[in-house]
């Protein structure tokens, strides 16, 4: 028979279920496992067949192994840092050693322990009280009734990625390759050898995030270092996390930017982003390809986890693989810590528009911002920054505005307009921007401007920390925490203010010692047998922790007759051009001639008409209004060099500037073809009414040479307070053709030989000619000054040499003069005098490496030198791009407080009647005497002491008093 068919008995039945059942459960399983995201799964080993489909091998043991590690390691709990109570060392510390800070004004962030003491061990604080044993120590330092402060720390800093010395090759910040490079890291760049670590230590700042810079959307990853030289030269052992314990978090930091800086550099290119628009397309971009990578590591590990399980509890159970490795990328790696709230990200961010935008990146993406940076608008948005999912630190510059539109709405108030809004505020340098080693002084301005003693201290110590995540070890002056401590000549908010001692660690610093094995440092300083090497100020000891009180004396009227003004509005109407000041405790008039006592100030018609303690009631104006200054201070009105105000707004919007000069030196009508600062003034623009309001009345405005040029032009001198145009005034220039200027340029077509060959050849081959009609001969017979910027002290060696041999009768004047101190005796044998620009060097050029710092890393400052050896000085503005002249009078007393020789009348001086007898208009500006045009600025208190306001400015082209201006 054929086949034939034999029915099923019931034991065959329960095998075909049984089968069937097997079979589906193990298809099933097989489905889940190759159905997951990217990913497959594979039982090995399998049953051969013949016709087997073959299935792909596993990822090997080892990869697997590692895969759950990171798994692990993504839900291990962030550790929890000890109680700081209960901290005993630092890993950075000074092992087995001990220190004891004695009478110490100590700040606890608060209020000050008077009388204090400091035990530190190993590194950490170990105990504050008062009259602990000395005998408990290894070491005492008597802080002899100083403050002592935790040590400051900057939040925003590119030293060692942008090196200071003005040597390209140390120029590291940014990765220009493309407009997002989050994957990119500091650590990779930073120079330990940097300079900028000794200066910048040396004004009591003990830890600086390092930061990429702004010129990506994406910039990389930053490094938080301390700043105490490390004889391995270890960038890593710089690190604040250096031996860290293991239940410290090892927090990453980020930078990022938004607005204006990559738009233009990239839009320039026509690459994206050439708008806000492809700057948020970018952000959304890479922050979803980073998201996608994240749920795929967290679909793989919750599968690994799963199968890890199942072969731990069934060992008889056959090998079960993934057959993909754990996914992973190093350019998204520090996005996707990011987004796993492990990163602390700064955001460069200024405007309203763009911190709206990160706000609302951050909420899409879920991700953390720490700080947003400059952020210069904040002020005007803190409900918008309020609305992200964690609390955000604005860490901002008390006054850097002015450069560009995004930092054009800047508020010297904006601290406290924050802090009442709920907002954390730190401040910050941008180093090297702004010298890092003058954090402390914007701290000292925020209060000035009215910021609370405590906030502005805790703004560069213990806001900075906990916006860093380092709370729980720096920041403040607690047990437990790092010694990282600060003793300060005087009160640190104080202008003037540095560090007698800085420590970190526990370590000391000393700043006469070389900090870089193998690398050779030099001091410039004149050796002075007569003062102790490394003494630095002639700070009263018995006044070394006095914060002054703010005066509160406010200019009032006082009743003169029936037809006196009644209100001081009305009094300080722009008609009003007879008044007089009274009960002014000091008035400096002029060299030599300083008022003290109850002095009046009489000005009729515009003019001074009596000065003193004797001018006669008699004599005062009829039903001219009378001031009363309840012993407030007088100088002359601030004269402003350097700088070209009235030429340029905003530097990086060409639109808003007259532009930048060029000069044919071979032109034989150079004589009349030459660009002179007068034909391009623009009045009334913001820098100018900042700086009339802060008392600059006069400013000597320079064409803006374009970069290869030697040949700027002929600068003005005008009065800053026109209202609108030159037509408003008959009195706008004291002036027009002021001095003819040169710059010492390097990397032009033109060598420096070449160009003093130039500059003599100018001058000399017109020597002879008709001054009446030729400039360059007015120049070479003296009656036009002749300003040579440069900061070389070789440079300037060659114009005193060139003054001394081929033109004996040119005025000479150094401008910038950062090595001047280097031939200051032979500046002062020839009589050339010399503006220091800027006031406090920064080294960002090659030609100004030698310049000196002051204490404590250096016993003396250029001036110092200067000063002692006859040289008249002056002083400019920090540079030419931000507000700065505003603050000239803050830079003479930063010098008062510094230089043991110097007095009051010579620090006004600087920036008053110097200025003037160098450019010859000392008969019009920069004095206060019987006959000359009344020019003046009335203060409520010491002007060279942070606090007292500007009650009155007089002058400067003003129709009328400017009473008490209120700064922005």
């Amino acid at each position: 028979m054929g086949d034939h068919y034999v029915p099923f008995r019931h034991c065959d039945k329960r095998r075909l279920v049984v089968f069937v059942l097997l079979a589906f459960i193990a298809g099933a399983t097989f489905y889940s496992c190759t159905h997951l995201p990217a990913f497959s799964i594979a039982d090995t080993p399998t049953i051969a067949h013949a016709q087997e489909t073959v299935v792909p091998p596993g990822i090997s043991h080892t990869s697997f192994e590692h895969g759950l590690a990171q798994c692990e390691a993504l839900q291990r709990p962030r550790p929890v840092p000890q109680p700081v109570s209960e901290r005993t060392v630092n890993p950075r510390g000074a092992v087995n050693s001990t220190l004891l800070i004695k009478n110490g004004y100590i700040w606890l962030g608060n209020e000050y322990m008077d009388g204090g003491d400091v035990l530190i061990q190993d590194g950490v604080i170990r105990e504050i009280a008062m009259g602990i044993e000395p005998s408990r120590a290894d070491k005492v330092v008597d802080a002899g009734g100083r403050v002592i402060t935790p040590g400051i720390i900057d939040m925003h800093s590119h030293m060692m990625v942008d090196s200071i010395g003005g040597i390209t090759a140390a120029i590291d910040g940014h990765e220009m390759s493309g407009p997002t490079k989050p994957y990119v890291r500091a650590i990779d760049a930073m120079r330990p050898t940097d300079l900028a670590i000794k200066v910048v230590a040396s004004g009591g700042v003990t830890t600086n995030l390092v930061l990429p810079g702004s010129a990506n959307v994406m910039g990389g990853e930053a490094a938080v270092v301390k700043l105490r030289p490390m004889p391995t030269l270890s960038v890593e052992d710089m690190l604040v996390t250096a031996n860290a314990t293991e239940n410290e978090f090892p927090w990453r930091y980020m930078k990022f930017a938004c607005g204006d800086n990559a738009k233009s550099f990239y839009g320039k290119q026509l690459k994206m982003p050439m708008t806000r628009m492809g700057e948020a397309y970018l952000f959304r971009k890479r922050f979803e390809e980073a998201q996608e990578l994240m749920r795929q590591q967290d679909d793989w590990c919750d599968t690994a986890m799963r199968l890890n399980k199942t072969m731990h509890h069934d060992a008889s159970s056959p090998e079960i693989q993934l057959s993909e490795p754990f996914p992973e990328s190093l350019k998204l790696d520090s996005l996707i810590a990011l987004l796993r709230h492990n990163v602390k990200l700064n955001i460069h961010c200024y405007l309203p528009q763009d911190i709206e935008a990160i706000v609302r990146h951050s909420l899409e993406f879920d991700f953390d911002i720490a700080a947003l940076h400059h952020a210069s608008s904040a002020w005007q948005v803190p409900e918008i920054i309020k609305r992200a999912k964690n609390n955000i630190t604005v860490a901002t510059s008390t006054d850097f505005w002015g450069t560009t539109v995004e930092v054009w709405d800047h508020n010297v108030y904006a601290p406290g307009i924050l802090t009442e809004a709920g907002i954390p505020v730190t401040l910050i340098t941008d180093h090297p921007v702004t010298n890092g080693r003058d954090l402390v002084y914007e701290a000292q301005r925020a209060y000035h401007y009215g910021w609370d003693e405590h906030l502005a201290l805790a703004s560069v110590t213990s806001a900075a920390a906990t916006a860093l995540g380092l709370d729980y070890r720096i920041g403040s002056i607690e047990v437990g925490k790092d010694a990282d401590l600060v003793i300060w000549e005087r009160h640190p908010l104080r202008l003037g203010a540095r560090p007698k001692h800085v420590i970190v660690d526990g370590f000391e610093l000393d700043f006469n010692a070389s900090w870089f094995k193998g690398v050779v440092q030099e001091e410039f300083a004149e050796k002075d047998e007569t003062q102790e090497e490394g003494s630095s100020s002639p700070i009263d000891v018995n006044d070394v922790h006095a914060l002054p009180n703010r005066p509160t004396n406010a200019l009032s009227l006082e009743s003169h007759d029936a037809n006196h003004p009644s209100l001081l509005k009305e009094a300080c109407h722009p008609n009003t051009e007879s008044f007089v000041l009274r009960n002014i405790s000091k008035l400096y008039a002029a060299p030599g001639e300083v008022y003290t006592g109850a002095v009046d100030l009489v000005v009729e018609d515009g003019h001074v008409k009596c000065v003193g303690t004797t001018c006669e009631q008699a004599e005062w104006p009829s039903s001219a209004p009378i001031f009363q200054m309840h012993g407030g201070v007088v100088t002359p009105g601030i004269i402003s060099s350097g700088v070209s105000m009235g030429l340029s707004e905003m530097i990086n919007e060409p639109g808003t500037q007259d532009g930048f000069a060029r000069n044919n030196i071979d032109d034989p009508d150079l004589s009349t073809s030459i660009v002179r600062a007068v034909d391009g003034l623009q009045f009334n623009g913001l820098h100018m009414r900042k700086a009339f309001k802060a008392g600059v009345t006069t400013s000597i405005t320079q064409p803006m040479a374009a970069g290869d040029q030697m040949l700027a032009g002929v600068s003005v001198a005008f009065r800053t307070g026109i209202k609108h145009t030159l037509l408003d005034s008959n009195d706008t220039y004291v002036k027009t053709e002021t001095a003819l200027h040169f710059v010492i340029t390097h990397g032009s077509s033109m060598t420096i030989s070449q160009q003093m060959a130039a500059l003599r050849s100018l001058l000399q081959d017109n020597e002879d000619k008709d001054a009446a009609t030729n400039i360059f001969a007015r120049a070479a017979q003296g009656q036009l000054a002749v300003v040579v910027e440069t900061d070389d002290a070789d440079e300037i060696a060659s114009i005193i040499n060139m003054k001394q041999h081929a033109l004996p009768k040119v005025k000479f004047i150094i401008l910038g003069g950062a090595e001047s101190h280097l031939v200051a005796s032979h500046l002062a044998r020839v009589q050339i005098p010399v503006i220091l620009m800027p006031a406090r060097c920064v080294p960002l050029s090659w030609q100004a490496r030698r310049c000196l710092y002051g204490p404590p890393y250096s016993k003396d400052t250029a001036i110092d030198i200067l000063l002692r050896h006859g040289v008249l000085v002056g002083l400019a503005s920090e540079d030419r791009k931000d507000g700065s002249a505003r603050n000239l009078i803050w830079e003479a007393g930063w010098n008062l407080a510094h230089n043991k020789d110097m007095t009051q009348e010579m620090a006004v001086g600087l920036v008053t009647w110097n200025i003037a007898q160098m450019f010859g208009l000392d008969e019009q500006v920069g004095m206060i005497r019987q006959g000359y045009k009344a020019d003046f600025i009335a203060y409520n208190g010491n002007p060279f002491e942070f606090g007292t306001t500007i009650d009155m400015v007089y002058g400067g082209g003003h129709p009328g008093p400017l009473c008490s201006p209120r700064q922005t």
